[in-house]
This record gives structure tokens, C-alpha cells and sequence, in this order.
């Protein structure tokens, strides 16, 4: 089908042009290669830099004290200090937090186990401040209860793990 479309000349004179009009293929074509590009633009890098920072923590023994620090607190939910790695890395990115993950199971820091209690925490906070702005300040919330806000998810986030934790060991 064709549309005919009013568009000015160089004279100031107005002429009609036709434009094909796309099909719902073509259309979903595009949005899905859109979609593709944003994917990949995004995540690949927020992979390897989650790898690299594992790897300079794990070389420069900074992993080590990380988890001397806070293996107390992840042994409530059945996770080695190590998995903090993760949580914050997932902190800042969903991708990141993946990548941090597997980087850390490619390792043999985490176990199949420890990845599935941590993985629902790094969904829930994921990417957290960028969503904070976009949803909470930006909808107008009142300044007081931003704190609040922030400390549910969180909080949400370690209840993931508490049941995760729970539901691994019936499994």
C-alpha cells in the first residue's frame, strides 16, 4: 500500500510523495533489531567489566578479604563472603551481577547452589539507582520516604536469598 505525503520543495512549493507503507514484518524487524543493538550495547559490556573486576579483586587478593569480611553475614543465607561480590556488582547492573556470578562460578568461588540463592536478589536490586531516579524521584515521591524505599527493595532482595536458601535445601 502506498501514502501519499505532502512535502515541500525548494521553492516553497508543495509536492505529493508516495511511501510505501511497512508491513507488520518489517515493522517488527526493525524494533526487534533496535532492541537487539540497545541488548548488546548494554549488557556485553556490563558482562566483561563485572569479569574484570572479579579478576583484578581475585589477582590482587582484595576476593580473599572480601570474603573474610563478609562471610558472617552471606552464612545466613548459605553463601560463601564472596557472593557479596555479586550482590554488588548486581548492585549497579543486572548484567553485572550475572557476570559477576559466572565469573565467580567459573572460578569455583560459587557452586550451582549459591548462584541460585543469590540470582533473585541480584533481579530484584538490579541496577537500583538507575531505577531509583527513573521511578522514584522522577514520579514525584516525597523526599522523606526515598530512604524507605530504597531500604524495601533491599530488603526484598535479602529476603530473596533467606527463601531461596530455604527453598534449595528442600530440592
Amino acid at each position: 500500500m502506498q501514502i501519499l505525503r505532502p512535502k515541500h520543495d525548494r521553492h516553497g512549493g508543495i509536492i505529493m510523495e508516495t511511501k510505501a507503507k511497512k508491513s507488520f514484518v518489517e515493522i517488527f524487524m526493525d524494533g526487534a533489531f533496535k532492541g537487539w543493538n540497545i541488548g548488546i550495547k548494554s549488557m556485553v559490556t556490563s558482562l566483561i567489566l563485572a569479569n574484570v573486576i572479579i579478576y583484578m579483586l581475585n589477582a590482587s587478593g582484595l576476593l580473599s578479604l572480601i570474603e573474610v569480611v563478609f562471610t558472617p553475614i552471606m552464612r545466613i543465607f548459605g553463601l560463601p563472603g564472596a557472593a557479596i561480590a555479586v550482590l554488588i556488582a548486581g548492585f549497579l547492573s543486572k548484567p553485572g551481577g550475572a557476570g559477576a556470578a559466572a565469573a565467580l562460578y567459573a572460578q569455583g568461588i560459587l557452586t550451582a547452589e549459591h548462584v541460585t540463592i543469590v540470582f533473585p536478589a541480584v533481579i530484584i536490586m538490579g541496577a537500583l539507582v538507575g531505577q531509583y531516579v527513573r521511578i522514584v524521584v522522577l514520579s514525584g515521591v516525597e523526599a522523606k520516604r526515598h530512604g524507605l524505599i530504597f531500604a524495601l527493595v533491599i530488603g526484598v532482595a535479602f529476603l530473596s536469598m533467606f527463601v531461596m536458601k530455604i527453598l534449595v535445601g528442600i530440592m
